[in-house]
């Protein structure tokens, strides 16, 4: 099988790093970034090898421009293709494609079914050999004569790069929704329903993934600094969470995927506190106390809709006399496990771990719960879960055998048991009642296959 084609993505702004990163990696190819030209013109110095470059046109240090005469005047390297990205697309295209030997340009911004068409037709032309002239570095024309706008004013700073990346997002936006409302007849775009229908339409997996990073830039993490990032496809998470917790390292580390990002506060190489944004409703705080029996769906309803703006909804349960203080750091540990537990399943992502201050609620929690007890829980589950995928239909409606519950004994159950059987009604299918039943999934699923294993469940007849 041939290996995976290696992109070198050079760009100064992050977002577009972390966005196009994103969408290589989905698509199969093997992206490396470099912040700047120099930096890029580095990584191909020492050796590394690249079957093509996405390059930003305007940079600081060294920009498009002098990436590409720097390249061209490397023997080994002159014939490299280049792709130029710049919001000037179609200027750069007409007036600098050829002056740098690039292959294609593509205007920014853009999404991921033009960039990867982009990059098919750059690299099929590629491998077709070389149709085009190839310039020698000294050939190119001076740069003060043909792309001023290739420089970038050295007083760009941390607001201005915020404000870029506002611009950005903006623009990805549009340029997301732009078309499905145009294709709208002009009456329909008098409609406030058809308008909102389109823009779901066009608010595709890619779109939400490249938004969601595009977000996280504009965060206010002014004193993060990023210590490692990577691909959890190429590299576990669990040896992640290993080597940190074997150095003792103190920071927050992020796994992302196109749906959910899962911030692992982490002191010393003990885990403070895991979120989730984006994360299924059975991870929510609430679900922790339901299942123990401590508080009722609605008593946990009423305290949402009634505590004060910025409340936690832990600490809303401790204010009403609910719950108590142990009671919620036994619910915040079992939900950081838990969240844990789910993105040691996960079989592509991005991770990066930074240092940062930590979030309010991870400063307050504290839990110090051990990684390697935590992994070996995890792959113990993962295990566990795909066994039991494997035997049961999810599709599947399940009834209660009231004999074979009662050779058990109704008065034996746990409390999981009860709530898991509760919410069998003869209707629900194995998938609903797992929704239903305030257990976590695994859990739910754990005790269902068990329930089929002694025949006090079975498949509804048809």
């Amino acid at each position: 099988m041939a290996s995976p084609a290696r992109i070198l993505v050079v760009d100064d702004s992050s977002t577009i790093l972390k966005v196009v990163s994103s969408i290589l990696t989905r698509h199969g190819y093997e992206p490396t970034i470099a912040r700047d030209g120099v930096i890029g013109i580095d990584l191909i110095k020492r050796g590394d090898k690249f079957d093509l470059v996405l390059l930003d046109f305007v940079m600081p240090r060294m920009n498009g421009f002098q990436f590409c005469r720097e390249l061209r005047s490397m023997a080994e390297h002159k014939s490299l293709p280049v792709v130029l990205m710049s919001a000037k697309g179609d200027k750069i295209r007409g007036q600098f494609v050829k002056q740098t030997g690039a292959v294609d340009a593509i205007t920014k911004p853009f999404d991921a079914r033009t960039l990867v068409a982009v990059i098919q037709s750059a690299l099929s032309r590629s491998a077709e050999g070389p149709s085009r002239t190839v310039l020698e570095g000294e050939a190119m024309p001076d740069e003060e004569v043909v792309a001023p706008e290739s420089m970038v004013p050295r007083s760009l700073s941390g607001r201005h790069q915020k404000q870029r990346a506002s611009m950005e997002l903006a623009q990805h936006v549009a340029a997301a929704v732009a078309p499905s409302i145009l294709a709208l007849s002009p009456a329909e775009r008098g409609v406030e329903n058809s308008v909102a229908a389109a823009v779901v339409r066009s608010i595709t997996a890619d779109v939400v993934a490249s938004l969601a990073m595009m977000l996280k830039e504009l965060e206010p993490e002014e004193r993060a600094r990023e210590v490692m990032s990577g691909d959890i496809g190429a590299v576990a998470l669990a040896e992640i969470l290993q080597i940190l917790q074997m150095q003792r390292q103190t920071g927050v580390l992020r796994v992302m995927n196109n749906r959910t990002t899962v911030a692992i506060y982490i002191r010393q190489g003990l885990i403070d506190l895991v979120q989730g944004r984006g994360s299924p409703e059975e991870y929510r705080l609430g679900r922790y106390f339901i299942e123990r029996g401590l508080v009722t769906r609605d008593q946990v309803e009423a305290v949402v809709k009634s505590r004060p703006p910025g409340q936690l909804i832990g600490e809303a349960l401790v204010a009403a006399g609910l719950v108590s203080l142990d009671d919620l750091a036994d619910a915040l540990t079992r939900q950081s496990s838990e969240l844990t537990y789910d993105v040691l399943r996960w079989t592509f992502g991005r991770f990066s771990f930074t240092r940062e201050p930590f979030s309010v609620e991870a400063e307050a929690a504290k839990l110090g719960i051990g990684i390697s007890g935590l992994v070996l829980e995890g792959f113990r589950r993962v295990d566990e879960w795909r066994m039991m995928e494997g035997s049961i239909n999810f599709d599947q409606v399940m009834v209660v055998d009231q004999a074979m519950l009662e050779d058990v004994g109704s008065g034996k159950l746990t409390r999981s048991e009860q709530l898991v059987l509760g919410a069998v009604d003869g209707a629900r299918t194995v998938a609903e009642v797992v929704r239903e039943s305030a257990v976590g999934s695994f859990d739910a699923l754990k005790i269902i296959f068990q329930f089929l294993q002694s025949r006090v469940l079975r498949a509804r007849a048809a």
